[in-house]
C-alpha cells in the first residue's frame, strides 16, 4: 500500500510539473508582437491585415473607408480595429458613413461589432481612453442639420450610449472637441 502511495505521488507531482510548465509555455505563445495595418488596393477595396509572430490574417473591406483607430473598446487587454466604412445595408440603401469594430481573435481578424448605426447618422468617430476607461466618441449629424458629439461604452455585445457632450453646434466645433 505504501508503494502504491509512493508512486501515485511521484505520478501527481510530475503531472503537476507537467501542468504548471505546459501553462507557462502557452501563457508565453500568447505574448506575441501584433502588426495591424489597413492595406488599400483602392477607393473601395482595403484590407485589414492582422500579422503575429505566427499568424497572417486578413478581412475583405470593399467599400469605402474614412476613419481607422485602434484601441482596447470593450476592455479585455487585446487591441481592438475600429474602421469606418461607407455603405448600405439591408435595411438602408442610401450610402452611409458606418463603423465597424474588429477584434484580434488567435491571431485572426474577427468582427466584434457591424454597426448599421448610431443613434443619429454618422459623420466620423474616434476612440478614447476617459478616466481610465474605454469609450468611441462620435460626431452625428442631427436633423437640424448641425451636429452633435456622443459618447458610447461597449456593453456586452456592441456600444452603448453613454451620453451627449455638445448638441446642436457646427462641424468645425465637433471636430474640436473629438480631436481634444
Amino acid at each position: 500500500m505504501k508503494r502504491i502511495f509512493g508512486y501515485l505521488s511521484i505520478l501527481l507531482f510530475f503531472v503537476a510539473c507537467s501542468d504548471a510548465s505546459h501553462k507557462e509555455a502557452n501563457e508565453k505563445s500568447q505574448i506575441v508582437s501584433d502588426e495591424i495595418e489597413l492595406i488599400k488596393h483602392h477607393d473601395s477595396l482595403y484590407y485589414l491585415t492582422l500579422t503575429t509572430d505566427s499568424t497572417k490574417d486578413e478581412w475583405e473591406l470593399p467599400y469605402p473607408v474614412y476613419r481607422f483607430d485602434q484601441g482596447d473598446v470593450d476592455a479585455n487587454g487585446s487591441v481592438d480595429f475600429l474602421v469606418g466604412v461607407t455603405k448600405t445595408t439591408r435595411f438602408d440603401s442610401s450610402y452611409s458613413k458606418r463603423l465597424f469594430i474588429f477584434k484580434n481573435y488567435q491571431g485572426y481578424v474577427r468582427p466584434l461589432w457591424m454597426g448599421s448605426r448610431l443613434a443619429q447618422p454618422l459623420e466620423d468617430f474616434k476612440f478614447k481612453m476617459i478616466d481610465k476607461e474605454p469609450r468611441v466618441l462620435s460626431i452625428e449629424k442631427e436633423r437640424s442639420g448641425l451636429f452633435l458629439v456622443a459618447e458610447y461604452k461597449w456593453k456586452r455585445f456592441g456600444l452603448a450610449f453613454d451620453h451627449y457632450i455638445r448638441k446642436e453646434i457646427e462641424l468645425k466645433i465637433a471636430y474640436q472637441i473629438l480631436e481634444s
